[in-house]
């Protein structure tokens, strides 16, 4: 793939920018005004491949084909293509791709959601407690180095050809531009990284036989490269545009909700549910990981609750009518009243990360009655993942994070009843984002301030996202979901000791 070393002389005003977000079910693309109007928007879906139950794959080469044809219906939808003056990237963190020589992967990629590396994540944890002091994470399965030695010992033949890793946002970077490039917050997550360098730890990547060939990391906003006539021919887009380093597709929500700077904390209320706060020192604390943020200055502090929309979707299937739309099953839980008795529910279906790292847990009910209906069942869902949220935040506040309002954002985020539910068991107002594009704006906004033409960072985001209404917390829910926090954390604890027969 050709290089290119300059930005082309411009002879008319662009002001059309394009976020692209590679998720894990589909890649999303959308197009912005300069004013942070959505112009155009395109989808295409994204194939898993699991055939065990710890099991999450995807082939790269199907992430750049969908990309390319969900670039090509925005760019086709534009008045005029050559307006496009800039890209942002964002996408799933945690991918381990593994490239050759040529830049050709080794593999498909191994996703986030991959827990085969159990066993390595808990060798890690053991052996090499400086990695947690470093990154102020505990190693998880899930988590790049856990995979990497799971590679190392099931591929070593494809070990030994290896010259690179590269993250998945980052793999469409180098399809678009020829480069390899990251930026400061998927680099900063990958617990081979130096905080105090902002740069990666090369001792830690020698101790794990880390492959010799690193990517350059750049601030979000820094230009990683320019659209090549390669790209071009493949995507529809103007050769030369710039494409900027992005960002993970948490900070990237975080700042498509707004959620900059101090007192701001975003909840991102999709399968899982994160909240993403800002701060300006860093302090590791339990629950929590710490990352590099999209401003110049400060860290994202991240907590994830892995079971948020996953677990009312699951409650949906399960307890209601089959083709029972979200909404109906929305109405029953609020209809559902608290008189019937409390009714706990631990969201823990797939494991936890947040507030208490177990990638063991399961969920549970407690407090059945005969009295109870399918709809207290999924009140109980709700506020289990509610109460879940306001623990993050418990923690997010013990690390010295400011949290003064909730930007809500994300599918679940539309009800207004599960968004009183959060601001109430929180205890913090909540405001709703609503423009339904999510860590594409994000990357739409980096894109637009890689470019430099309408201000900082923080200007742009400020004039592209307009929050709803703030809405606080109800003093009677706040009440009655104080009296269902405690028991709820003795449940956790309590399960924690239920030794379960294996599945």
């Amino acid at each position: 793939m050709k290089q290119r070393d300059s930005a082309p002389s411009v002879s008319r005003v662009r002001d059309v920018y394009l976020g692209i977000d590679l998720g894990t079910s589909a890649v999303k693309v959308l197009a912005t005004s300069s004013l942070g109007r959505v112009l155009a928007t395109a989808r295409r879906p994204l194939d898993l491949v699991a055939t065990t139950a710890l099991m999450a794959e995807q082939d790269p080469h199907a992430w750049w084909t969908a990309t390319c044809a969900a670039v090509r219906e925005v760019v086709e939808a534009l008045p005029e293509p050559r307006d496009v003056a800039g890209i942002g990237l964002t996408g799933q963190k945690h991918a381990l791709l593994v490239l050759d020589e040529h830049d050709e992967p080794l593999g498909p990629a191994v996703l986030w959601a991959d827990g085969r590396a159990r066993a390595e994540a808990e060798e890690l944890a053991l052996v090499y407690p400086a990695v947690r002091r470093r990154s102020g994470a505990h190693p998880l399965p899930g988590f790049l180095i856990p995979k990497w030695l799971r590679f190392l010992r099931t591929h070593p033949d494809a070990a030994r050809r290896a010259r690179r890793l590269v993250f998945a946002k980052d793999w469409l970077g180098l399809q678009l531009t020829g480069r390899h490039a990251t930026d400061r917050s998927e680099a900063s997550a990958s617990q081979v990284y130096d905080f105090r360098s902002d740069d990666w730890a090369e001792e830690l990547w020698q101790v794990f036989e880390m492959p010799p060939l690193r990517a350059t990391v750049l601030r979000s906003t820094e230009i990683a490269g320019y659209v090549t006539p390669e790209a071009s021919d493949a995507t529809g887009l103007p050769a030369g545009v710039p494409v900027a380093a992005g960002a993970g597709d948490n900070e990237a929500a975080a700042l498509g909700a707004g959620a900059l700077g101090e007192g701001r904390v975003a909840v991102i209320l999709g399968t899982s549910g994160t909240v993403v706060g800002w701060s300006l020192h860093r302090s590791p604390a339990g629950g929590l990981v710490w990352n590099r943020h999209v401003p110049q200055r400060g860290y994202a502090a991240t907590g994830t609750v892995l079971s948020a929309g996953r677990a009312i979707d699951w409650a949906r299937s399960t307890f209601f009518p089959p083709g029972t739309r979200m909404v109906e099953v929305l109405r029953a839980a609020e209809a559902a009243s608290p008189s019937a008795g409390p009714l706990l529910f631990l969201p823990t279906l797939v494991g936890e990360r947040s507030p208490v790292p177990d990638p063991d847990a399961s969920g549970a009910f407690a407090g059945l009655r005969p009295t109870h209906q399918r709809g207290h069942l999924a009140r109980a869902v709700l506020e289990g993942v509610a109460l879940s949220l306001a623990e993050v935040v418990v923690l997010l506040r013990g690390a010295g994070v400011q949290v003064d309002e909730l930007r809500l954002i994300s599918g679940g985020a539309a009800s207004p009843f599960w968004r009183r539910l959060i601001g109430s068991a929180v205890g913090t107002p909540v405001r709703f984002v609503g423009h339904g594009h999510g860590p594409a704006m994000g990357a739409a906004v980096l894109g637009a301030a890689a470019v430099g033409r309408h201000g900082s960072l923080e200007d742009i985001a400020a004039r592209w996202i307009e929050p709803g209404p703030v809405e606080e917390p109800d003093g009677s829910e706040r009440e009655r979901l104080r009296t269902l926090a405690g028991p709820l954390r003795a449940l956790r604890t309590a399960l924690r000791g239920v030794p379960l027969p294996p599945s």
